[in-house]
């Protein structure tokens, strides 16, 4: 655990990583004969070494231990690392992935993240494909709260976790989260998941000069919705970021009940005629940026 800069694990992890240590550590230096074969017995190892003060379960998180002993990561749990072992499937997003991005300063009192779709191929974060099989296919929990955070699950039908996500590793263990350009995708789909739309904007403007044009658009065009291509192109002409997709976004731009800016808000008669779009909040920050 330490050699991955873990500091909690789940009954999963735990599995895997006394399978790995098995092959890897020779039998004289092992503290244990043969590595668990079933989750279930797992669970029962984790529940001896709790008793022996060597880890300790997380109240709030089922099936995930915070590890006690000298073998993890030394300091404090780490949000980020409980929730993907809770829900290994999962992304951080919205606001959370604002804050990990650093496009937000806010300290955001609640969790956002994104399920995969029920046909997903995807595996947890830090896992090889020789390395999966079939037992571990039930698991994977969405608990309601965090350190007293509400955490909220979001099961998209449009932008599901396999769509603009990838992992990172800022602290060594690996956390699954939307991409810079998938989050700000995100934030102007969800304002209201990410403290409101001018955190929207400002998140935009933090991120002008190091997003990858290219992965935004195609994003763009994974989500297959057109109100996102009006509302991403139209931001992005204010902040004067050049894409030759835009025009063919702007060909396809309709009038229509969904055709504003903030969707949740009422029409504004300030409109955008080349995005088909009402302006229906205040943008100003943009033009602040351009100038």
């Amino acid at each position: 655990m330490a050699e991955e800069q873990r500091h909690v694990v789940s009954i999963w992890r735990a599995l895997l990583l006394l399978q790995r240590a098995t092959q890897k550590v020779p039998p004289e230096e092992r503290r244990w004969e043969q590595a668990p074969t079933s989750l279930e017995a797992t669970q029962a190892l984790l529940s001896r070494l709790t008793k022996m003060g060597e880890f300790r379960p997380l109240k709030e998180v089922p099936y995930v231990y915070e590890a006690r002993a000298p073998y993890a990561r030394k300091g404090l749990v780490s949000e980020n690392e409980v929730l993907m072992e809770a829900q290994p499937f999962s992304a951080l997003s919205h606001a959370t992935a604002l804050v990990f991005h650093d496009l937000s300063d806010d300290f955001p009192q609640e969790f956002h993240l994104i399920l995969p779709s029920n046909n997903s191929a995807l595996l947890p974060p830090g896992i090889d494909q020789t390395e999966w099989s079939e037992k571990f296919t039930s698991i994977g929990h969405t608990p309601r709260s965090l350190f007293g955070k509400p955490i909220h699950w979001h099961q998209l039908s449009a932008g599901p976790a396999e769509i603009g996500t990838s992992e990172y590793r800022p602290n060594g263990y690996p956390v699954r989260v939307t991409t810079p350009e998938r989050t700000l995708i995100d934030a102007i789909h969800h304002p209201e998941w990410c403290g409101g739309f001018s955190k929207v904007l400002q998140a935009w403007v933090e991120a002008r000069d190091i997003i990858n044009l290219d992965i935004l658009v195609e994003t763009v065009e994974a989500f297959g919705v057109n109100i996102l291509r009006q509302r991403a192109g139209f931001i992005m002409d204010e902040l004067e970021l050049h894409h030759p997709t835009l025009e063919d976004w702007s060909r396809l731009a309709k009038r229509g009940g969904s055709s504003r800016l903030v969707g949740s808000e009422p029409f504004s008669s300030l409109f955008s005629e080349k995005w088909k779009l009402s302006i229906n909040a205040p943008v100003g920050l943009l033009a602040e940026a351009r100038a």
